[in-house]
């Protein structure tokens, strides 16, 4: 780094410091008279910016290096800045003349290796150095040479910030070169002041407090033309994407409407010069309305329209070389762009090329500062977490998002199969791309959760050819997912497989080096949570016993109608919850049906579904639906460490012909009644444990042949996937189902709606047929 930059600001810190030093030396350049000082006040500046020693600017011709100015340099040194012959390489500064080439020597040593002779000339025990040419016109015009006393490694920051400065010097110089009658000289071909940093330094102003890439493409927008004196700028900002790479365009607000709308976004090809500068073309320069005919003939008429006569396209390349954008520019006049204006405009594109650079690596740094926190997030979720569905919870809500996965899933390996992997969870594919999309690609069974040959080893396939190379029969499953990227982690506790992780994405090479080791850690908490996990299997069996044996009673034989329920536990991995149903039979020959699920999944929650059961019991003979919810919210909130509660009471009267209901956050019973529409039992009121003074009641009519289901979110939620398509999966089947008998309706509805689908929730049941010719006398 060079002296005075920091060492962990990170590259985006990198680019800024850079910019800030940049904008010094312009603000300095605008400030200056053009007069014959303007050479000593560019090197002068240029030491100042990068903290060096010292350093020199000499001046090329056919027959001579001569040095212009120097700065840092004893009477005895002098001899090394010249005057040097073109034709001599022993120097730094003549290899740079003539080869224009610049020349990095990171010490004493390195300059005594490829120079000896420096060394002789300047014989001091530490020495580094940077010797760079200055091009304008097309030609070496100088070069300009800057020392330090201590050793410099030169990183990719440190090279971008002394070639900026380079084309900045460079300028001034010619325009030195230049100077005769006026301070100003005016080119005569376009009209613009020489004096390019008089109007550059308002622009990088307002770059260097762009910190967003939107804020910096309007700056450049709206301020960009009047820096080069032209009379509209704009800039295209490319966007990666799985469909290909596109570029935004940001115009001055003043473009006509029309013409603004219809290049809101470009491709990058030959349709438009923007376009052709980004694909390869690098420049396109057109100097009038022909030229622009000629070359791209859609574009004439909205080019005259906004009243251009020539334009210019640059493109702007990051620090490896490769296209981040491109700047458009354009004159109200016909353009001959002599050399020394296409120099300008060139260091003017690079200036707006790095502040784009530094916009995008701060808008990574943010990104990945969120990212960061989420995972953090993750991590304290999984140590938390006291059971398996909390892990996963931990892992696919907050683990995955920062990184933009398009799908995931978690498979264990299954006990008592151990050759066998069981899907856990998984989010975002269709149901018909499922089975095709996790076979296992050869030699990379983590990835693919669907073979006994598990390894130990993180598998990466970046882009869509490696995974079509991977695994051949699923590449048209995975183009019409969309997925282009794979990972899989595998999770191990010791040396036992506990199973893998694997996660999708719609773009290649979606994942850096340190997304992967963020990844790895990730794995690594979800194995140590899962392991807890399996380590408290036999409470999970406690609990299920508990459960089971509350729930074992056999329902009540009922005067005109006939009941059937079921009770499902979760998975032994997800842990058990408090789910729970009750059928009482009342002595004024009604019934109430009963059905709630008591928050938790742990044995607690089993318990505390018995203490509230036992309640309502006793409540129900003197209590009507709203009433005895009331009670039971009281009882709650005194009783039990459980604070959330659902539940559902449905009292009915079949001599009636009615049926009362109050609901206390449940989802809705559904009724079905011949000849009639599906009717769902809505009117929720806030669920136990939240004190509500008065809970609602509602009465409809009960006929005879009507079925009536109760049920808990078990049976209709499933990871990714919207509650309302659980409650429509659930109608269809109601509606589907057989007339006329509890015990096949109730098994008709859990074969449609739980057959194949792993059970991360516990489930309740309870459903009642009314006989269709009412009770018997």
């Amino acid at each position: 780094m060079l002296k005075g930059e920091p060492t962990d600001g990170g590259a985006a810190d990198d680019a800024q410091l850079s910019q800030e030093r940049l904008m010094t030396v312009l603000r300095a350049f605008a400030a200056a008279p053009a007069s014959e000082e303007l050479p000593s006040l560019v090197l002068s500046q240029a030491v100042e910016a990068l903290h060096a020693a010292g350093g020199v600017i000499a001046l090329v011709d056919a027959d001579m290096v001569e040095p212009l100015v120097r700065q840092g340099y004893t009477r005895s040194e002098l001899t090394a800045c010249g005057p040097l012959l073109p034709g001599d390489r022993s120097l730094p500064l003549t290899w740079a003349a003539a080869t224009g080439e610049p020349v990095w020597l990171v010490s004493q040593a390195d300059a005594a290796q490829r120079f000896p002779r420096i060394v002789e000339l300047v014989p001091r025990d530490e020495r580094a150095y940077a010797v760079l040419p200055l091009r304008a016109a097309g030609a070496v015009l100088g070069v300009i040479g800057v020392s330090w006393v201590e050793p410099h490694a030169f990183s990719a920051s440190d090279r971008e910030l002394l070639l900026g400065l380079a084309d900045i010097c460079a300028l001034h110089l010619q325009h030195w070169r230049r100077l005769g009658d006026a301070r100003t000289d005016k080119d005569t071909s376009s009209g613009r002041s020489s004096s390019l940093g008089v109007a550059l330094a308002p622009l990088v102003q307002a770059l260097t407090g762009s910190d967003t890439i939107e804020d910096l493409a309007r700056a450049i927008a709206e301020q960009g033309a009047a820096a080069v004196g032209a009379a509209f700028s704009n800039i295209a900002v490319v966007e990666r994407g799985p469909a290909g790479d596109t570029a935004r365009l940001y115009h001055r607000s003043t473009l006509v409407p029309q013409v603004a709308q219809r290049y809101q976004t470009i491709l990058l090809d030959c349709s438009t010069p923007l376009g052709a500068a980004m694909s390869g073309r690098g420049e396109v320069w057109l100097g009038d309305l022909p030229q622009v005919g000629a070359q791209f003939p859609l574009l004439l008429a909205d080019t005259s329209a906004v009243g251009l006569a020539a334009t210019a396209s640059l493109a702007l390349t990051g620090r490896a070389g490769e296209v981040i954008g491109a700047l458009g520019l354009g004159w109200d006049a016909p353009q001959t762009f002599p050399a020394a204006q296409c120099d300008e405009l060139r260091v003017f594109a690079k200036l707006v090329a790095d502040a784009l650079l530094r916009a995008q690596l701060l808008a990574a740094e943010r990104a990945a500062l969120e990212r960061s926190e989420r995972l953090h997030h993750t991590f304290t979720a999984l140590v938390a977490s006291a059971s398996l569905s909390e892990a996963i919870e931990a892992v696919f809500v907050d683990g995955t998002a920062p990184y933009d996965a398009a799908a995931a899933r978690l498979a264990l390996v299954d006990h008592e199969h151990p050759d066998t992997l069981v899907t856990i969870a998984e989010i975002g594919l269709p149901e018909e791309d499922l089975e095709a999309l996790w076979k296992p690609p050869v030699g990379a069974a983590p990835c693919a959760l669907a073979d006994e040959r598990l390894t130990a080893a993180t598998v990466y396939l970046s882009t869509l050819d490696d995974l079509a190379v991977a695994n051949p029969d699923t590449k048209a499953a995975l183009e019409r997912a969309g997925l282009r990227c794979w990972v899989g982690l595998p999770l191990r506790s010791g040396s036992h497989t506990l199973g893998a992780l694997v996660l999708a994405f719609s773009r290649e090479n979606a994942l850096g080096p340190s997304d992967m080791t963020a990844l790895s850690d990730l794995g690594a908490a979800l194995s140590e949570a899962i392991r807890r996990a399996v380590d408290r299997d036999s409470d999970h069996d406690l609990a299920v016993l508990v459960q089971r044996s509350l729930l074992a009673e056999p329902l009540p034989d009922l005067c005109g109608m006939q009941v059937s329920a079921s009770y499902l536990p979760a998975d032994a991995r997800y842990g058990i919850g408090g789910d729970w149903y009750d059928a009482i039979a009342l002595p004024d020959g009604r019934t109430l049906l009963m059905i709630g699920d008591v928050a938790g999944h742990d044995t607690s929650a089993a318990v505390a579904m018995g203490q509230i059961r036992a309640a309502a019991r006793a409540l129900a003979p003197t209590h009507e639906p709203a009433r005895l919810l009331e009670e039971l919210d009281r009882f709650v909130t005194a009783a039990t460490s459980q604070t959330i509660v659902t539940a559902a009471a449905v009292l009915l009267a079949p001599q009636q012909g009615s049926l009362t209901y109050s609901l206390a956050g449940h989802p809705p019973p559904m009724l079905r009644r011949p000849g009639s529409k599906l009717t769902l039992l809505e009117q929720v009121d806030p669920p136990l444990g939240v004190m509500v003074a008065t809970r609602a009641q509602h009465t409809i009519e009960l006929s005879p042949g009507s079925a009536l289901v109760l049920y808990t979110d078990g049976l209709v939620e499933r990871r990714g996937e919207s509650i309302e398509a659980g409650l429509r999966r659930l109608a269809a089947a109601i509606d589907d189902g057989p007339a006329g008998h509890a015990d096949a309706l109730c098994a008709s509805l859990l074969d449609r709606c739980m057959r194949d689908v792993p059970r991360r929730d516990d489930t309740a049941l309870l459903c009642a047929v009314i006989e269709p010719h009412g009770p018997p006398n």
